[in-house]
């Protein structure tokens, strides 16, 4: 029986602090997109580029995998918690 979903746990402040730290030591760290993303399927993954200004509301400045664009990700729209692999049948 398969076990009940669970949604990812967003960023929290803790994780944004790192995520900040990462990115001064010249490093983009790996996000992946909850169900709350707007544009972007569940579970992809993509590069943490800037953190501009926390009180705008979608602060987080994201390149998705395979997009060359960067886009504004509130923290509710990641998580650092990667996706289980789905299995194929």
């Amino acid at each position: 029986m398969p076990s009940p979903r669970t949604d990812p746990k967003p960023l929290s402040d803790t994780e944004i602090r790192q995520l900040m730290a990462d990115l001064e030591a010249g490093r983009h760290p790996t996000v992946w997109f909850t169900p709350q993303a707007v544009g972007i399927p569940e579970g992809r993954s993509g590069k943490i580029i800037a953190i501009a200004d926390p009180s705008e509301p979608d602060f987080l400045r994201v390149r998705p995998a395979g997009v060359n664009d960067t886009l504004a990700f509130s923290p509710a729209e990641l998580t650092l918690t990667r996706p289980a692999r789905r299995r194929e049948r």
